[in-house]
Protein backbone atom coordinates (compact mmCIF):
# COMPACT_ATOMS: atom_id res chain seq x y z
CA UNK A 1 0.00 0.00 0.00
CA UNK A 2 2.58 2.75 0.70
CA UNK A 3 4.08 1.60 -2.59
CA UNK A 4 0.86 2.70 -4.68
CA UNK A 5 0.52 5.67 -2.27
CA UNK A 6 3.84 7.03 -3.30
CA UNK A 7 2.98 5.98 -7.39
CA UNK A 8 -0.20 8.00 -6.61
CA UNK A 9 1.74 10.88 -5.09
CA UNK A 10 4.24 10.84 -8.09
CA UNK A 11 1.84 10.73 -10.68
CA UNK A 12 -0.33 13.82 -8.84
CA UNK A 13 2.54 15.60 -8.91
CA UNK A 14 3.74 14.82 -12.36
CA UNK A 15 0.59 16.22 -13.38
CA UNK A 16 0.61 19.35 -11.75
CA UNK A 17 3.88 20.05 -13.18
CA UNK A 18 2.76 18.97 -16.63
CA UNK A 19 -0.49 21.38 -15.69
CA UNK A 20 2.13 24.23 -14.75
CA UNK A 21 3.90 23.75 -17.98
CA UNK A 22 1.23 23.83 -20.11
CA UNK A 23 0.13 27.15 -18.02
CA UNK A 24 3.35 28.80 -18.89
CA UNK A 25 3.18 27.89 -22.79
CA UNK A 26 -0.25 30.16 -22.63
CA UNK A 27 0.17 33.32 -24.55
CA UNK A 28 0.78 36.23 -22.33
CA UNK A 29 -2.34 38.35 -22.36
CA UNK A 30 -1.31 42.26 -22.66
CA UNK A 31 -4.23 44.74 -22.41
CA UNK A 32 -2.62 48.05 -24.16
CA UNK A 33 -4.44 51.12 -23.56
CA UNK A 34 -5.00 53.67 -26.51
CA UNK A 35 -7.09 57.10 -26.71
CA UNK A 36 -7.11 58.19 -30.51
CA UNK A 37 -6.36 56.70 -33.56
CA UNK A 38 -4.88 56.73 -36.46
CA UNK A 39 -2.35 58.64 -34.19
CA UNK A 40 -1.72 55.94 -31.45
CA UNK A 41 -1.35 53.12 -33.68
CA UNK A 42 -2.09 50.43 -31.37
CA UNK A 43 -5.31 49.37 -33.13
CA UNK A 44 -3.92 49.73 -36.00
CA UNK A 45 -1.11 47.36 -35.40
CA UNK A 46 -4.01 44.62 -34.02
CA UNK A 47 -5.85 45.09 -37.51
CA UNK A 48 -2.44 44.45 -39.18
CA UNK A 49 -1.32 41.85 -37.27
CA UNK A 50 -4.68 39.79 -37.88
CA UNK A 51 -4.79 40.25 -41.66
CA UNK A 52 -1.10 39.44 -42.24
CA UNK A 53 -0.23 36.91 -39.13
CA UNK A 54 2.83 35.23 -41.14
CA UNK A 55 4.71 39.03 -40.56
CA UNK A 56 4.32 38.79 -36.57
CA UNK A 57 5.89 35.64 -35.65
CA UNK A 58 5.51 36.18 -31.64
CA UNK A 59 1.46 37.06 -31.78
CA UNK A 60 -0.23 34.62 -30.07
CA UNK A 61 2.49 32.19 -28.61
CA UNK A 62 4.20 34.21 -26.64
CA UNK A 63 1.68 36.98 -26.32
CA UNK A 64 -1.66 37.57 -26.85
CA UNK A 65 -2.76 41.91 -27.50
CA UNK A 66 -5.56 43.16 -26.32
CA UNK A 67 -6.31 47.04 -27.48
CA UNK A 68 -8.09 48.62 -25.04
CA UNK A 69 -9.94 51.87 -26.10
CA UNK A 70 -9.75 55.45 -23.00
CA UNK A 71 -11.00 58.36 -23.20
CA UNK A 72 -7.51 59.84 -22.29
CA UNK A 73 -4.51 58.92 -20.77
CA UNK A 74 -5.20 59.66 -17.01
CA UNK A 75 -8.10 57.04 -17.18
CA UNK A 76 -5.52 54.62 -17.73
CA UNK A 77 -3.64 55.30 -14.16
CA UNK A 78 -6.58 53.60 -13.03
CA UNK A 79 -6.48 50.30 -15.20
CA UNK A 80 -2.86 49.72 -13.93
CA UNK A 81 -3.72 50.18 -10.41
CA UNK A 82 -6.03 47.45 -10.38
CA UNK A 83 -4.62 45.27 -12.65
CA UNK A 84 -6.50 45.35 -15.65
CA UNK A 85 -4.10 46.79 -17.96
CA UNK A 86 -0.46 45.77 -18.49
CA UNK A 87 0.37 48.10 -20.61
CA UNK A 88 -0.81 52.40 -21.05
CA UNK A 89 -0.75 54.83 -23.57
CA UNK A 90 0.88 58.26 -20.97
CA UNK A 91 1.88 62.07 -21.38
CA UNK A 92 4.56 63.24 -19.16
CA UNK A 93 2.24 64.68 -16.78
CA UNK A 94 0.15 61.30 -16.45
CA UNK A 95 3.09 58.99 -15.71
CA UNK A 96 3.80 61.86 -12.92
CA UNK A 97 0.69 61.47 -11.43
CA UNK A 98 0.66 57.72 -11.57
CA UNK A 99 3.70 58.16 -9.86
CA UNK A 100 2.99 60.30 -7.29
CA UNK A 101 -0.95 60.00 -6.51
CA UNK A 102 -1.07 55.97 -7.04
CA UNK A 103 2.05 55.00 -5.87
CA UNK A 104 2.95 52.56 -9.55
CA UNK A 105 6.41 52.06 -10.01
CA UNK A 106 6.89 52.42 -13.36
CA UNK A 107 8.75 52.02 -16.60
CA UNK A 108 8.43 54.37 -19.65
CA UNK A 109 9.31 51.21 -22.50
CA UNK A 110 8.66 52.63 -25.83
CA UNK A 111 7.51 55.63 -27.82
CA UNK A 112 3.79 55.96 -28.55
CA UNK A 113 3.71 59.34 -30.52
CA UNK A 114 5.76 62.48 -30.83
CA UNK A 115 4.32 66.33 -30.71
CA UNK A 116 5.71 69.06 -32.52
CA UNK A 117 8.51 66.97 -34.07
CA UNK A 118 10.34 69.64 -36.98
CA UNK A 119 8.66 67.74 -40.58
CA UNK A 120 5.87 66.59 -38.74
CA UNK A 121 2.18 67.92 -36.99
CA UNK A 122 1.59 70.28 -34.68
CA UNK A 123 -1.49 70.04 -32.39
CA UNK A 124 -3.01 73.61 -32.95
CA UNK A 125 -5.79 75.07 -31.32
CA UNK A 126 -8.79 76.71 -32.68
CA UNK A 127 -11.00 79.15 -32.65
CA UNK A 128 -13.86 80.55 -35.14
CA UNK A 129 -12.73 83.18 -37.26
CA UNK A 130 -15.40 84.86 -37.18
CA UNK A 131 -16.12 84.71 -32.92
CA UNK A 132 -15.56 86.59 -29.96
CA UNK A 133 -11.64 85.53 -29.39
CA UNK A 134 -9.36 87.13 -31.52
CA UNK A 135 -6.32 87.16 -28.89
CA UNK A 136 -5.69 85.06 -25.49
CA UNK A 137 -7.24 88.13 -23.49
CA UNK A 138 -10.59 87.16 -25.11
CA UNK A 139 -10.26 83.90 -23.27
CA UNK A 140 -11.80 85.01 -20.25
CA UNK A 141 -14.97 83.91 -19.89
CA UNK A 142 -14.75 81.33 -22.30
CA UNK A 143 -14.94 77.97 -22.93
CA UNK A 144 -12.66 75.31 -23.90
CA UNK A 145 -12.79 71.55 -24.18
CA UNK A 146 -9.97 69.09 -23.74
CA UNK A 147 -10.04 65.29 -23.74
CA UNK A 148 -9.61 64.87 -20.45
CA UNK A 149 -7.91 66.76 -17.11
CA UNK A 150 -4.36 65.85 -16.50
CA UNK A 151 -4.01 65.06 -19.86
CA UNK A 152 -1.27 67.10 -21.96
CA UNK A 153 -3.87 68.78 -23.22
CA UNK A 154 -4.94 70.25 -20.09
CA UNK A 155 -1.48 71.26 -19.14
CA UNK A 156 -0.77 72.63 -22.58
CA UNK A 157 -3.73 75.09 -22.33
CA UNK A 158 -3.31 75.69 -18.88
CA UNK A 159 0.55 76.84 -19.08
CA UNK A 160 -0.39 78.40 -22.72
CA UNK A 161 -3.33 80.99 -20.96
CA UNK A 162 -1.38 81.48 -17.66
CA UNK A 163 1.80 82.73 -19.21
CA UNK A 164 -0.20 85.45 -21.14
CA UNK A 165 -2.34 86.59 -18.11
CA UNK A 166 -5.23 84.49 -18.48
CA UNK A 167 -5.27 82.33 -15.05
CA UNK A 168 -7.76 78.99 -14.50
CA UNK A 169 -10.33 80.72 -12.87
CA UNK A 170 -11.22 82.70 -15.85
CA UNK A 171 -12.99 79.87 -18.24
CA UNK A 172 -14.31 77.04 -18.16
CA UNK A 173 -12.84 73.78 -19.19
CA UNK A 174 -15.19 70.84 -20.61
CA UNK A 175 -13.98 67.11 -20.87
CA UNK A 176 -15.21 65.80 -24.40
CA UNK A 177 -14.13 63.24 -26.85
CA UNK A 178 -11.80 64.35 -29.68
CA UNK A 179 -14.38 63.85 -32.80
CA UNK A 180 -17.21 65.76 -30.55
CA UNK A 181 -15.30 68.55 -30.65
CA UNK A 182 -15.41 69.94 -34.10
CA UNK A 183 -19.87 69.66 -33.78
CA UNK A 184 -19.49 71.62 -30.22
CA UNK A 185 -17.62 74.19 -31.96
CA UNK A 186 -20.22 74.40 -34.90
CA UNK A 187 -22.72 74.68 -32.18
CA UNK A 188 -21.89 77.54 -30.09
CA UNK A 189 -21.55 75.14 -27.49
CA UNK A 190 -16.85 76.05 -27.14
CA UNK A 191 -14.98 78.55 -28.04
CA UNK A 192 -11.06 76.93 -27.92
CA UNK A 193 -10.46 73.12 -29.42
CA UNK A 194 -7.42 71.33 -29.84
CA UNK A 195 -7.14 70.08 -33.34
CA UNK A 196 -5.63 66.41 -33.61
CA UNK A 197 -4.33 65.10 -37.16
CA UNK A 198 -7.22 62.89 -37.79
CA UNK A 199 -9.90 65.97 -37.26
CA UNK A 200 -7.92 68.92 -39.13
CA UNK A 201 -9.16 68.09 -42.45
CA UNK A 202 -12.58 68.30 -40.89
CA UNK A 203 -12.42 71.57 -39.58
CA UNK A 204 -10.03 72.41 -42.47
CA UNK A 205 -13.18 71.81 -44.34
CA UNK A 206 -15.54 73.86 -43.23
CA UNK A 207 -13.14 77.51 -43.28
CA UNK A 208 -14.74 78.42 -40.02
CA UNK A 209 -11.72 78.18 -37.94
CA UNK A 210 -7.86 79.60 -37.32
CA UNK A 211 -5.01 78.60 -35.04
CA UNK A 212 -4.39 80.74 -31.64
CA UNK A 213 -1.79 78.85 -31.19
CA UNK A 214 -0.01 75.31 -31.21
CA UNK A 215 2.11 73.02 -29.14
CA UNK A 216 5.20 73.21 -30.52
CA UNK A 217 5.02 77.20 -29.85
CA UNK A 218 4.68 76.33 -26.28
CA UNK A 219 6.83 73.00 -25.59
CA UNK A 220 8.40 72.27 -29.09
CA UNK A 221 8.74 68.57 -30.14
CA UNK A 222 7.32 66.63 -27.02
CA UNK A 223 6.78 63.41 -26.28
CA UNK A 224 2.66 63.05 -26.05
CA UNK A 225 2.23 59.16 -25.88
CA UNK A 226 4.84 56.83 -24.32
CA UNK A 227 4.02 53.03 -23.13
CA UNK A 228 4.43 52.74 -19.61
CA UNK A 229 4.49 49.08 -18.16
CA UNK A 230 4.47 48.09 -13.63
CA UNK A 231 8.66 47.54 -12.86
CA UNK A 232 7.34 44.08 -11.39
CA UNK A 233 5.12 43.17 -14.21
CA UNK A 234 8.56 43.90 -16.76
CA UNK A 235 10.63 41.83 -14.43
CA UNK A 236 7.97 39.01 -14.43
CA UNK A 237 7.63 38.50 -18.07
CA UNK A 238 10.79 40.50 -20.03
CA UNK A 239 11.11 37.62 -22.94
CA UNK A 240 7.26 38.00 -24.03
CA UNK A 241 7.68 42.01 -23.74
CA UNK A 242 10.71 42.21 -25.86
CA UNK A 243 8.77 39.64 -28.33
CA UNK A 244 5.65 42.27 -28.50
CA UNK A 245 7.53 45.38 -28.89
CA UNK A 246 9.53 43.55 -31.66
CA UNK A 247 6.35 42.25 -33.50
CA UNK A 248 5.12 45.89 -32.79
CA UNK A 249 7.91 47.77 -34.14
CA UNK A 250 7.99 45.48 -37.20
CA UNK A 251 4.61 47.36 -37.37
CA UNK A 252 5.75 50.76 -37.22
CA UNK A 253 7.74 50.34 -39.80
CA UNK A 254 5.09 48.65 -41.95
CA UNK A 255 3.17 51.47 -41.17
CA UNK A 256 5.53 54.20 -42.25
CA UNK A 257 6.20 52.38 -45.51
CA UNK A 258 5.49 54.20 -48.65
CA UNK A 259 5.29 51.06 -50.27
CA UNK A 260 2.25 50.17 -48.27
CA UNK A 261 0.72 53.16 -48.10
CA UNK A 262 -2.10 51.96 -49.79
CA UNK A 263 -3.27 48.89 -47.48
CA UNK A 264 -1.98 51.27 -44.84
CA UNK A 265 -4.79 53.23 -45.44
CA UNK A 266 -7.47 51.14 -45.89
CA UNK A 267 -6.61 49.86 -42.26
CA UNK A 268 -6.65 53.31 -40.81
CA UNK A 269 -9.79 53.48 -42.35
CA UNK A 270 -11.51 50.12 -41.49
CA UNK A 271 -10.49 51.30 -38.06
CA UNK A 272 -11.83 54.49 -37.74
CA UNK A 273 -14.23 54.43 -39.97
CA UNK A 274 -12.81 57.86 -41.53
CA UNK A 275 -12.90 58.25 -45.47
CA UNK A 276 -9.87 57.94 -47.54
CA UNK A 277 -9.81 61.73 -48.24
CA UNK A 278 -9.85 62.42 -44.39
CA UNK A 279 -7.01 59.94 -43.85
CA UNK A 280 -4.65 61.07 -46.76
CA UNK A 281 -2.19 63.19 -44.03
CA UNK A 282 -1.65 59.68 -42.06
CA UNK A 283 1.96 58.74 -42.09
CA UNK A 284 3.71 61.69 -43.70
CA UNK A 285 4.23 64.97 -42.53
CA UNK A 286 0.83 65.73 -41.48
CA UNK A 287 0.49 63.13 -39.03
CA UNK A 288 2.14 63.35 -35.60
CA UNK A 289 5.62 61.03 -35.17
CA UNK A 290 5.83 57.94 -35.20
CA UNK A 291 9.99 56.54 -33.98
CA UNK A 292 10.39 53.79 -36.09
CA UNK A 293 12.64 52.03 -33.00
CA UNK A 294 10.15 53.00 -30.72
CA UNK A 295 12.74 56.00 -28.60
CA UNK A 296 10.70 58.27 -26.61
CA UNK A 297 11.77 61.56 -25.92
CA UNK A 298 12.91 61.37 -22.26
CA UNK A 299 14.09 65.01 -21.93
CA UNK A 300 11.03 66.02 -22.96
CA UNK A 301 9.10 64.28 -20.25
CA UNK A 302 11.39 65.75 -17.57
CA UNK A 303 10.73 69.32 -18.66
CA UNK A 304 7.32 68.95 -19.62
CA UNK A 305 6.58 67.90 -16.08
CA UNK A 306 9.22 70.28 -14.19
CA UNK A 307 6.84 72.60 -16.40
CA UNK A 308 3.84 71.24 -14.45
CA UNK A 309 5.21 71.04 -11.23
CA UNK A 310 6.54 75.05 -11.86
CA UNK A 311 3.01 75.90 -12.40
CA UNK A 312 1.76 74.03 -9.55
CA UNK A 313 -0.14 71.27 -11.87
CA UNK A 314 1.64 68.37 -10.26
CA UNK A 315 1.83 67.75 -6.31
CA UNK A 316 5.58 66.84 -6.68
CA UNK A 317 8.79 66.63 -9.09
CA UNK A 318 9.66 63.35 -10.11
CA UNK A 319 12.89 62.63 -11.68
CA UNK A 320 12.36 60.41 -14.58
CA UNK A 321 15.78 59.27 -16.03
CA UNK A 322 17.19 56.72 -14.94
CA UNK A 323 14.12 55.21 -11.94
CA UNK A 324 11.24 55.09 -14.56
CA UNK A 325 12.62 54.33 -17.64
CA UNK A 326 13.65 50.89 -18.94
CA UNK A 327 14.19 51.14 -22.68
CA UNK A 328 15.93 47.81 -22.77
CA UNK A 329 13.35 46.29 -23.52
CA UNK A 330 13.29 48.20 -27.05
CA UNK A 331 16.85 47.82 -27.67
CA UNK A 332 16.62 44.09 -27.47
CA UNK A 333 14.13 44.00 -29.82
CA UNK A 334 15.72 46.66 -32.39
CA UNK A 335 18.61 44.58 -31.91
CA UNK A 336 16.60 41.04 -32.90
CA UNK A 337 14.69 42.56 -35.82
CA UNK A 338 17.60 44.97 -37.72
CA UNK A 339 19.72 41.61 -37.13
CA UNK A 340 17.06 39.37 -38.94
Amino acid sequence: MPGVMRRAGLAAALAILGWAAAASADPLPLRVGWAQAPSQLTALSDELMKRHPAMFPYRGKSYALEPVRFQGSTQQIQGLASGELEIASLGPSSLALAVINAHLDLRIVADVMQDGVPGHFATYWVVRKDGPVKSFADMRHRRVAINAFGATTDMVLRETLRKNGVADSDYVVIEANFANMLAMMENDKIDLVPVMPQFSHDFEATGHYRSLFNNAEIVGPSEVGMWAIRADFIAAHRPALVDFLEDDMRSVRWFLDPANREEALAIAGAVTKESRAALDYVFGPGDLYHSPDLLPIIPSVQKDIDQAVAMKLLPARIVVDPAYVDLSLVADAKARLDGK
